[in-house]
C-alpha cells in the first residue's frame, strides 16, 4: 500500500497536523481485548514508537515486526514499516477518493495524517490509533473515530435503563443528517457482552455507534457527574468505511483527580 517516497524526511511534517501522540491498539486474537500496546509519536520530522505496559502484562505478547524490544525507544526519519503499510501510495488511481473518505486533501496527506485520520486500519488486521486523550486545565479531551457503525441497525440495545432498536434506515438518516459542529448524547449501555462499560452514542433517540473500548472505561468515569456530550469533527457521506465515518470531539470538564489510563496501562516502557 505504501510507496517510499512518500515516506522521507519531508513528508513527516505537513500543514495542519494537531495530533503529535498516538495510542496504538491490538486486538488480542483469542480474547478479542483491545490492549494499548504502543505510544507513536511525531516531533518535527522525527516519528518514535515505544511499547506500553500493557503490552508487558499481555503473556507471550509477540512484538511487532522490525520493533523487536519492548524495552527500546524507537527514533527515525521514516515511519516504521509496519505502520507505513497503512499509508495509500499516492500513485493509486483511487488514492484522491480514498483521501476525501478519512478527510484530507492531497496537500495534507502526509503519511502522519493518513494514519491519524484514518485510525490506521487495514482489512483483517490487528491494529488501530487512536489520538491519545488528555486532560488540560481541567477538561478532558478526546478525539476519536465512534466504533461499530455497522452493528447497531436492527439489533436490540439497552441505553440508559431502554431497550431501543433502529432499521438500517432509520440509521442512516440519522448520520445523513449531522453536521460538523452538532451535539450528540453519550450514554451507558448495559449488557453489552464485548465490552462490559460500553458507551453509546445517541442523535436523539436512534444509537449511532460506540464510543472506543479503549476509552469506554474513562467515559464511563466522566458521566458520574454529568450528562456527557460530544460534538461531530466530521461526517463521511454514505457509502464512507463505516470505521472513519463518524469522527467526535469530548470536551468536558473533569472531576477532581481524573485522569485518563488510571491503570497506566498507557505508560511508555522506554525513556
Amino acid at each position: 500500500m505504501h510507496s517510499s517516497s512518500v515516506l522521507d524526511r519531508r513528508a513527516g511534517a505537513g500543514p495542519g497536523s494537531t495530533a503529535r501522540d498516538l495510542l496504538v491498539l491490538w486486538q488480542h486474537p483469542v480474547s478479542r481485548e483491545i490492549v494499548p500496546i504502543g505510544r507513536f509519536s511525531r516531533s518535527g520530522s522525527t516519528y518514535s514508537f515505544r511499547y506500553t505496559r500493557g503490552a508487558a502484562d499481555v503473556p507471550d505478547f509477540r512484538p511487532l515486526p522490525g520493533l523487536d524490544d519492548l524495552d527500546r525507544r524507537y527514533d527515525s526519519d521514516r515511519i516504521p514499516a509496519v505502520f507505513a503499510q497503512r499509508v495509500m501510495d499516492p500513485e493509486r488511481p483511487d488514492y484522491v477518493d480514498y483521501l476525501h473518505t478519512i478527510g484530507l486533501t492531497p496537500e495534507l496527506a502526509t503519511p502522519w495524517e493518513q494514519i491519524t485520520h484514518s485510525g490506521g486500519r487495514r482489512a483483517g488486521d490487528t491494529l488501530q490509533f487512536m489520538e491519545v486523550p488528555s486532560v488540560v486545565d481541567g477538561r478532558a479531551r478526546a478525539r476519536f473515530l465512534t466504533s461499530g457503525i455497522r452493528h447497531v441497525p436492527d439489533a436490540a440495545h439497552r441505553v440508559a435503563g431502554d431497550s431501543v432498536c433502529v432499521t438500517a434506515d432509520e440509521h442512516e438518516l440519522a448520520l445523513t443528517q449531522l453536521v460538523p459542529g452538532d451535539t450528540l448524547q453519550v450514554n451507558a449501555e448495559s449488557d453489552n457482552p464485548e465490552d462490559p462499560s460500553a458507551c453509546m452514542v445517541m442523535a436523539g433517540d436512534v444509537p449511532l455507534g460506540w464510543v472506543p473500548r479503549a476509552l469506554s472505561a474513562d467515559v464511563r468515569t466522566l458521566m458520574r457527574p454529568q450528562p456527557l456530550t460530544v460534538s461531530v469533527v466530521r461526517i463521511g457521506e454514505p457509502g464512507t468505511p463505516s470505521h472513519v465515518r463518524l469522527v467526535l470531539d469530548l470536551d468536558v470538564v473533569a472531576p477532581d483527580g481524573f485522569r485518563f489510563d488510571p491503570e497506566v496501562r498507557w505508560e511508555a516502557l522506554a525513556a
